[in-house]
């Protein structure tokens, strides 16, 4: 492994016909937590890291969480260069329960709403579009919403969680990239938030299989690069 501050290498821009090509990104303690037990954020990456994301940030069209992640961090999902376009922000949320004052909702960016098809909340501002969607289970049918947000120029999408998002999005193979950093620290907490939440697998069967492409020094932690395995 070697060290280094900014990153891996360049995002690929290559895209499919259905959907935008997919990074997921995370930050994790050494026993794969990324909150504290009462689900409240800490900062969990190092400077390098940060700086890495805002760069990553930089490249993709959009950054996506979902509504969880805006209601306990209340995120802004952009990025400081000031002479960088900001990436079009992405929030799945099926009920539509953005609050007002949310960062996200905020006139620095472009925002989407990936809401039910039933929702009838509106957003009266000019920055915000409201996108309904197939629903599976409660949730955003997440092929559905690719697509819708493919269509709308949208080529390259980095995801940043939460858990249950990063799950589901691993859980469907809807991804070509997954970063992982990790931090020398341990959270501990049998009920706190885990890089993957959600169902998790039924039998040793169902296991999501990948392949480590790449590990780097980022700052005092690693950060790993995985690959779906074709």
């Amino acid at each position: 492994m070697s060290r280094e501050k900014k990153g891996l290498s360049n995002v690929s821009k290559v895209s499919s016909v259905d959907r935008p090509y997919v990074i997921i990104n995370c930050a994790a303690s050494a026993d794969g937590k990324i909150a504290l037990p009462s689900r409240r954020q800490l900062r969990i990456s190092s400077d390098e890291d940060i700086e890495r994301v805002q760069i990553l940030r930089e490249k993709c069209d959009a950054v996506l969480v979902g509504i969880e992640t805006v209601l306990t961090d209340n995120p802004k999902l952009t990025v400081k260069n000031k002479d960088s376009d900001q990436p079009i922000r992405v929030v799945l949320d099926t009920r539509c329960r953005v609050p007002d004052n949310s960062f996200v909702l905020d006139g620095s960016a472009k925002t989407y709403i990936l809401v039910g098809e039933d929702v009838t909340k509106t957003i009266k501002k000019d920055n915000v579009e409201i996108i309904k969607c197939r629903t599976e289970r409660g949730l955003i049918d997440l092929k559905f919403a690719l697509k819708e947000l493919k269509n709308r120029g949208i080529n390259t999408l980095l995801v940043e969680g939460g858990g249950t998002v990063i799950w589901n999005f691993l859980k469907k193979g809807l991804f070509d990239e997954f970063y992982v950093y990790i931090a020398p620290i341990v959270i501990g907490g049998k009920d706190t938030p885990t890089i993957a939440d959600g169902t998790g697998i039924g039998s040793e069967g169902e296991t999501i299989r990948l392949r480590i492409e790449e590990i780097k020094f980022v700052g005092e932690g690693i950060l790993i690069k995985y690959v779906p395995i074709a």
